[in-house]
């Protein structure tokens, strides 16, 4: 009787183990198949639910981009009423979520804008992001979600991807080891690297507000410098800022630049915009692929440049974005 019943103890032990590793796996569904969010900290739980308190924080605003793409990103920003401590990201139906301390991003007043790395391997076509905020005493506010929706673009071998968050025309440039440059006046390089997202091509808004690079396995991906620039073409109307994100993947990973950030995090004003061609834009980083280094490089933010471009304007050709 006294090992029966220890053979039962035994065999719950792994049963309750086995349960405790298959609900970890679930709690990881987030960080491993939606997104990471750099010096967030991962939360292996449920999402909170909201305090009943009159007391607790408030939101006033969520806005992010209803369109992401593997491998990209997404800025979202939130305002709130009251003062917090922490916000909250999760996505909806999964387990885990994000805790990402307020006084590590970037706030005007009680404006925050955060910033979602999108996985490369994703493969949900939609899913709903979940936001909430939490003050110091531990109160929850009521949650807000965001609809998104995976927009078909490359990965490949070498992808260089920037997404921002206003109705407008912002324009990704990549200039090749040999001095070619690809942006919308030249989306296709001798070596095969591909514009295949151009969102909001003059002013034609799809609201994708994306765009992508991409080499696939077959294409030359050449050793040497690679240049990446961001240009605002039009505000398109916009009399807000412009908050924008670029990565830069190779072989599946985030790479070291040489110079600047990857991510990189910056922001246009209205008064930015140029109607540039090539050569313009301002340059986020350098990278080698030669040499290039694998690694999440540490979070910063970084804004406020002066531009200085030649007074001249390019047309725009037509939108090649894949909803166009």
């Amino acid at each position: 009787m006294r090992r029966l019943k220890l053979f039962f103890l035994t065999l719950m032990a792994l049963t309750l183990g086995f349960v405790s590793c298959e609900k970890d796996e679930d709690a990881k569904l987030i960080n491993e198949l939606f997104f990471q969010i750099p010096n967030a900290e991962f939360i292996s739980d449920g999402f909170p639910g909201a305090s009943s308190s009159l007391d607790a924080p408030g939101i006033t605003s969520v806005y992010g981009n209803s369109n992401v793409l593997a491998g990209g990103s997404n800025p979202i920003s939130v305002s709130t009423s009251d003062a917090i401590k922490n916000i909250l990201v999760g996505v909806q139906g999964q387990k885990g979520y994000y805790k990402i301390a307020a006084s590590d991003n970037k706030s005007t007043k009680l404006l925050y804008i955060i910033y979602l790395i999108i996985n490369q391997d994703l493969q949900y076509e939609d899913f709903t992001i979940v936001i909430a905020v939490l003050d110091n005493a531990g109160l929850v506010s009521t949650h807000e979600t965001i609809n998104v929706s995976r927009v078909d673009a490359g990965t490949g071998k070498l992808q260089v991807s920037c997404s921002w968050d206003k109705a407008n025309d912002v324009d990704l440039h990549l200039v090749e080891p040999a001095g070619e440059e690809i942006y919308y006046g030249n989306s296709y390089s001798a070596n095969g690297g591909d514009l295949d997202v151009d969102s909001n091509a003059g002013c034609s808004i799809d609201n994708i507000n994306n765009e992508n690079i991409t080499y696939s396995e077959t294409d030359i991906v050449e050793s040497g410098d690679y240049i990446v620039r961001v240009d605002l073409f039009s505000n398109c109307n916009v009399t807000s800022n412009t908050n924008y994100v670029v990565t830069v993947r190779y072989n599946g990973d985030l790479i070291t630049p040489k110079s600047g950030t990857n991510p990189f995090y910056g922001s246009f004003t209205p008064d930015q915009a140029d109607y540039g061609g090539e050569g313009d834009g301002y340059t986020v980083m350098t990278f080698n692929i030669g040499s290039a280094k694998k690694s999440i490089e540490k979070t910063i933010l970084m804004d406020g440049f002066k531009f200085v471009y030649p007074n001249q304007n390019v047309s725009k050709p037509k939108n090649i974005s894949p909803d166009k």
